[in-house]
């Protein structure tokens, strides 16, 4: 694979957005191996927060999955998730790696395979933390927890950090601006929108809804002064305190919505299952083989916090679903 040492993050992800558009443009004829497996896979990757530290990490596993499947393995960056599930639902996209409300849909419209469930120090889920500028809206003391920035990008030094933490009641969102992510994030948006609604508070009607795009982007809101109230997973604070030295000091967590199931592997439908059980097998050998590596060297984990993989329990976005529908009403 050629390096992309000398460019700029910004053009490397445009092309690789542009490549994304070819891939769903074009219309090529599936060639089968003896095997009865596509001679070429595509891998469909969506940015969870630095796109440069997605890009640098983007050929080591491709080149990992080329090695271990005996394919060729073409990658490539859609808008969104939207975008991915769009790709993989019509076949001009294999493998991909969506979040849990992604995931849900995905599989409810188009029979999208979730092969396997990611692990984060070991967890199958994570949880939404609120977080506010406002001290007021404590209603405990502030303590704080001394901890290294996560470095998501290879050789950026680790240092340590105060992050701050109290109790508050989610009654002070109303009639405030608070800084959600996405509309089809399920940890920035859809489990504490929900958790809102079953308090009796509308997040269109009662309070007012910011939409900034990243988890990140709603915790520099709230930094800056732009929301007073924000929502990420937990704790987006520890991969921007490298560039916002003071942020889990000005930014308090003070409240949590209901965990959340993680994250995955998706396959599309159509697969040989001795294919689809290879692909599952690559992603695993590839978490254990670097599990004894500093963090910001694992493939997995500088891409999505990745450190191993489960089997798909049953009805593991059931949970996701049941908010999706409890939204919809």
């Amino acid at each position: 694979m050629t390096s992309h040492s000398r460019v700029s993050p910004i053009f490397r992800i445009a092309a690789m957005v542009i490549g994304a558009v070819m891939i769903v443009a074009c219309c090529p004829q599936e060639q089968l191996d003896e095997r009865g497996w596509p001679r070429e896979l595509v891998l469909g990757l969506v940015p969870a927060l630095e796109a440069e530290a997605l890009i640098d990490n983007l050929d080591p596993l491709t080149d990992h999955l080329e090695e271990a499947l005996g394919l060729r393995v073409r990658s490539f960056v859609p808008m969104d998730y939207t975008g991915l599930v769009e790709a993989m639902g019509s076949g001009r996209a294999d493998i991909g790696m969506l979040p849990p409300f992604a995931a849900m849909l995905a599989d409810r419209r188009y029979d999208i395979e979730t092969i396997l469930i990611s692990t984060r120090r070991g967890e199958t889920g994570y949880r939404t933390q609120w977080f506010t500028n406002d001290p007021s809206v404590c209603e405990t003391e502030i303590r704080f927890e001394e901890r290294q920035c996560e470095a998501r990008v290879r050789g950026r030094e680790s240092v340590t950090r105060r992050f701050a933490y109290c109790e508050g009641d989610l009654e002070s969102l109303r009639e405030q601006s608070v800084a959600f992510v996405d509309p089809n994030s399920t940890s920035g948006f859809l489990f504490p929108a929900m958790q809102l609604r079953e308090m009796g508070i509308d997040h269109q009607r009662d309070i007012n809804s910011l939409f900034v795009r990243g988890h990140d982007a709603a915790a520099l809101a709230v930094y800056g002064g732009d929301a007073r109230f924000g929502v990420s997973y937990d704790d987006v604070r520890n991969m921007i305190c490298n560039q916002f030295p003071d942020i889990g000091e000005r930014v308090i967590v003070f409240n949590y919505a209901p965990m959340i199931p993680n994250d995955g592997v998706q396959v599309r439908p159509g697969l040989a299952p001795d294919l689809r059980e290879a692909i599952k097998n690559a992603f695993i050998d590839l978490a254990e083989s670097q599990a004894d590596l500093p963090d910001d060297e694992k493939v997995l984990w500088v891409l999505y916090e990745i450190d191993g993989f489960m089997p798909t329990p049953e009805g593991i976005y059931e949970p996701v679903r049941a908010a999706f529908e409890f939204m919809r009403n």
